[in-house]
């Protein structure tokens, strides 16, 4: 059972020790195995782009201009319809969502919950060492999870209306509550238990003599009643898709309708990742924490029929539309239909598209010190690799990205791969393209505006 690690713990260990710790990722096997036929049978090679370098002189970047939270630093950024939902959160509380205008540089509303925000909590949360915080936000309403939860008492979701910030309701466990995905008429939760024992245990790398039982919620949007819930042990995430709710556990992938009733038991796991689109449940299964061999991709009906596998070395997925992204040891694209579209041999993780969705960036090679571009077709673009031990993709627009890295600064990258600047500025916790420019939470107390 993984234990996320706190913002707490992040600051104490500081940047070098998360990135290092996430760093080569292991196996390069990178066998294909269907059990039933699935399209293309020898997907189409990256290639290799060109690997650029920075210069030793770039001129520095400075921001465009800033927002400052004197009381709270800024974990976690999300957009919808071109505006900027920040996630704050002191140290031991309290904690906020702040709307903001990037056109009136300027906080249109912002709200305050007791206790501090809960990592992981939000829908788009991919599960990697990168934004970890975040809010939840729909057509009307934003979603944010905050609580004394590292203290292991309770965390509460609220629901906020998302024109003016004000409270429609909210829902309160002795749990870690978190936000799998909503529907027009259902908001599905996820509440984990806490670890066992006195809040002073340390619980990063312990496991719980028993596996945590979470309990799925669906909740009336309107006025957050539970209309159901159901409890499972060992649960890896929960995916929501027109289709129905999908639970991977330890041992088994599980379906349910809006109703909460079960439509399908898929008894194989341990599922690591589960994702869920309009007629095609995908989902990963192996060991979460081994390097020696691949994991399995499933291709599954919503009804449950299993249609497809591939054996890849690979430990996370990204879903765009319904063409599914993985990496680790290799990069690939997959269709529904079980294709595997194009494949790059060379690692690749954290991986992000770009707003258009036209490219996609990795954290590259086996000491995770690159940047690579591909283009969602299948070419590799190109790949930058500073100078440095550690460095990632931040964020990207339509045609630049923030790389960063552990000991040296930030780099502003054209579409060409060449670093333009470089940014003077650790980027810890979130960074988001949006309308052209970066924002860059660095976890202290502002918001950075970027152009570049």
């Amino acid at each position: 059972m993984l234990i996320m690690v706190s913002r707490r713990r992040i600051r104490h260990l500081g940047v070098g020790a998360l990135a290092v710790g996430a760093g080569c990722i292991g196996s390069t096997d990178d066998s294909l195995d269907a059990d039933e036929p699935a399209g293309q049978s020898s997907p189409t090679d990256a290639g290799d782009g060109p690997t650029t370098t920075p210069d030793e002189s770039l001129p520095t970047l400075e921001p465009a201009w800033r927002l400052s939270f004197d009381d709270a630093g800024v974990l976690g950024l999300d957009a919808r319809d071109e505006m900027l939902y920040l996630t704050l959160s002191a140290e031991d509380g309290p904690s906020s969502v702040a709307a903001v205008d990037p056109a009136e540089r300027a906080v249109v509303w912002r709200t305050q919950s007791e206790g501090e925000a809960v990592s992981g909590s939000h829908a788009s949360s991919q599960g990697s060492a990168r934004s970890r915080w975040g809010a939840t936000v729909t057509d009307g309403t934003v979603y944010s999870v905050a609580g004394p939860a590292e203290e292991r008492e309770w965390s509460a979701l609220h629901a906020l209306d998302r024109e003016t910030g004000d409270p429609r309701w909210s829902l309160q466990r002795d749990r870690e509550l978190g936000v799998a995905g909503v529907h027009e008429y259902l908001v599905v939760a996820t509440g984990l238990a806490f670890f066992p024992g006195p809040e002073q245990t340390p619980v990063s790398h312990q496991t719980p003599d028993e596996p945590l039982v979470t309990v799925v919620y669906g909740l009336d949007p309107q006025n957050g009643d539970v209309r159901w819930e159901r409890a499972f042990k060992d649960v890896a995430e929960v995916a929501v898709s027109p289709d129905g709710i999908f639970v991977g556990t330890s041992d088994r992938l599980v379906g349910l309708d809006e109703a909460g009733g079960e439509t399908f038991t898929l008894d194989r796991g341990p599922a690591t990742r589960v994702e869920a689109t309009s007629g095609r449940v995908y989902y990963l299964t192996g060991d979460p924490y081994g390097d020696d061999g691949p994991q399995t991709l499933h291709g599954v009906a919503p009804s449950g029929g299993r249609e497809w596998h591939h054996d890849l070395p690979v430990r996370e997925v990204l879903l765009d539309s319904d063409r599914l992204f993985a990496g680790g040891g290799v990069v690939v694209a997959v269709d529904p239909d079980g294709t595997v579209v194009w494949r790059d041999r060379d690692h690749g993780q954290w991986l992000l598209l770009d707003p258009d969705g036209d490219r996609l960036y990795t954290r590259s090679g086996v000491q995770a010190d690159a940047a690579t571009a591909y283009d969602t077709t299948g070419d590799a673009c190109w790949t930058f690799d500073p100078p440095v031990n550690n460095a990632w993709r931040e964020a990207a627009t339509a045609d630049r990205l923030l790389v960063g890295t552990v000991s040296g600064p930030s780099y502003a990258v054209n579409a060409e791969g060449e670093a333009t600047a470089t940014l003077e500025r650790e980027t810890v916790f979130d960074a988001l393209g949006l309308d052209g420019a970066v924002f860059v939470g660095d976890g202290r107390e502002q918001l950075l505006a970027l152009d570049f």
